[in-house]
């Protein structure tokens, strides 16, 4: 089999895994002609996304189904997504516009807000979970993009969404990430909220990632933009150093919250 890139090799174990409810490292590794530890390496990363459940020597299909991803996401590193929302906020003042993106970090950014003093504040959003986080807010204007509406993630994205953008303009946008490298970029799961995110990124003026350690040197299937287009990635305390190091060498301002 021709050599796959680590995009196409996770996709290719994602569908095997669909197919026949369980795979085995050293048969990937037969099949694809990759290293067990490689492929030990790709399990790691579905599962830290949820896709997968490694278990010993393989992986098995999630085993919830009641539970949306986004509601398992909510109970993970909780602490460290909080810190993120905490560093955030330093980038806000009164009178700005800002996006949120959709997802559980920027979520918490919404929370963070709310307990805030910020005067004047526009937020453009297309997330129901921060439309809802906010709605009541007094001294806060909400501008829902609107879309075709993913339910499992509360988020919209599709033609609609897209048209709506194309007349607003944003002073920061703060965007979330399924996955960041510096080789590949910002990657994320899902094509349209994806679009949505790019779309949206040209119309912010200062365009910051909030990603926790977990999401360092993963690659999901879509990619927003490359590492060096934006302006500001934030992070928690628990990133490691040694790719700390490389992220500030990178032509962006690197944040975690002990900076």
């Amino acid at each position: 089999m021709d050599q796959m890139d680590i995009t196409e090799r996770q996709k290719w174990i994602v569908d095997k895994l669909n197919r026949t409810g369980s795979v085995r490292i050293s048969e990937i590794s037969q099949e694809l002609g990759i290293s067990r530890e490689t492929i030990r390496k790709d399990l790691y990363s579905l599962n830290q996304r949820g896709v997968v459940n490694a278990v010993r020597g393989g992986a098995v299909l999630p085993t919830s189904v009641k539970e949306t991803k986004y509601d398992k996401r909510t109970k993970m590193n909780v602490s460290e997504k909080k810190e993120i929302a905490s560093t955030a906020l330093r980038f806000i003042k009164d009178g700005f516009s800002i996006f949120l993106d959709y997802g559980t970090t920027n979520f918490e950014v919404a929370e963070a807000i709310k307990k805030a003093n910020f005067k004047d504040l526009t937020v453009v959003t297309n997330s129901t979970n921060v439309l809802k986080s906010l709605e009541y807010q007094k001294g806060i204007q909400i501008i829902f993009l609107g879309g075709n509406l993913r339910q499992s993630e509360g988020a919209v994205s599709g033609p609609l969404t897209i048209n709506n953008i194309s007349n607003i303009y944003c002073d920061i946008g703060f965007f979330g990430v399924g996955g960041i490298t510096l080789e590949t970029g910002i990657t994320n799961h899902y094509i349209a909220q994806v679009d949505v995110s790019r779309n949206m990124m040209e119309h912010c003026r200062i365009k910051v990632v909030l990603a926790d350690h977990t999401k360092f040197e993963l690659t999901a299937l879509y990619k927003t933009t490359d590492v060096a287009n934006v302006d500001i990635v934030i992070t928690d305390h628990l990133i490691d150093e040694k790719i700390a190091r490389q992220m500030r060498l990178a032509d962006i301002s690197f944040l975690d919250s002990k900076n």
